[in-house]
């Protein structure tokens, strides 16, 4: 019999997570007891609640057999019969939602941004700090980890299994945290804005939207691939592109004249300052 992980905040990014644990490919051999059997969605009215079921009526069985069970108001119950808790609301809300549950001996997976193992430690001794992003919900996404000196191998193989189907998952010493909430939390929505900026550079000059819209998601789907299956770095894979007095060139000048890298970077950096804020309001 496997264990009950409940999730504290299922919007969004617990939406993410849970998709990707539900959907996650049949295990085997000891893989199989590193998935819950269940697991306990919570949110605070029975609109959002509503939000999950929805989402879980879109999907076919779970292919290693979970049971998701969806709630509203009943963070204290939920929490009692988990073993894992995966906590996924706004930083803001954290200190609330912790205080009204028991979860000292839980493994308390933490994805709210800015709170700290230290803080964190106070609501549970076993902890483990998750950052991703939105793409997870389709398989796609990035996550990065940080664990507590007290969570177990075990218990590090679990998380690591679990989160794993985001996408790609690597470990990284907690002072990353916020650098990684920057890069690859709020990646997407940077990512998106350059998507954005390609689609309308193709209307304004006469490219209907649909047609735009695929060729800007082709030429970053396949940018990221090339780099990905290459290996190298994007400068060089930039200046295979262009040649002398030619169009890439040309255009590349005028970006960095208006500051298009800079702004990126400063973009980035402004975005951790304000993550490693947040666990101090």
């Amino acid at each position: 019999m496997g264990y009950t992980l409940t999730i504290l905040g299922c919007g969004v990014m617990g939406q993410a997570l849970l998709s990707a644990i539900y959907n996650a490919p049949a295990a085997s051999g000891e893989n199989k007891d590193l998935y819950p059997s269940k697991i306990i969605t919570c949110n605070h009215n029975e609109e959002s609640k509503g939000q999950v079921v929805t989402l879980l009526e879109g999907y076919k069985a779970s292919p290693n057999g979970i049971e998701v069970e969806c709630t509203f108001d009943d963070n204290e119950r939920a929490v009692n019969e988990a073993s894992v808790v995966l906590l996924a609301t706004k930083p803001f809300l954290a200190q609330q939602v912790l205080s009204s549950v028991n979860a000292k001996t839980k493994l308390l997976i933490s994805l709210v941004a800015g709170w700290t193992i230290e803080q964190l430690g106070e609501h549970s001794e076993y902890v483990t700090r998750i950052m991703t992003n939105t793409p997870a919900k389709f398989g796609y996404g990035m996550a990065v980890l940080s664990h507590s000196s007290s969570v177990s191998d075990h218990n590090k193989e679990l998380v690591k299994e679990l989160v794993g189907h985001v996408g790609s998952c690597i470990e990284l010493p907690e002072k990353n945290m916020d650098a990684a909430t920057a890069l690859v939390g709020s990646g997407p929505a940077f990512v998106l804005l350059m998507l954005e900026s390609l689609m309308e550079s193709g209307i304004k000059m006469g490219i209907p939207l649909k047609e735009s819209r695929e060729c800007a998601v082709k030429v970053l789907e396949g940018t990221a691939k090339m780099v990905e299956k290459t290996g190298e770095h994007p400068s060089v894979l930039k200046h295979q592109v262009c040649t002398p007095g030619g169009t890439t060139i040309a255009g590349l000048c005028v970006m960095e004249e208006k500051g298009v890298r800079s702004g990126i970077i400063s973009g980035v950096e402004e975005a951790a300052a304000v993550a490693s804020r947040l666990g101090k309001k």
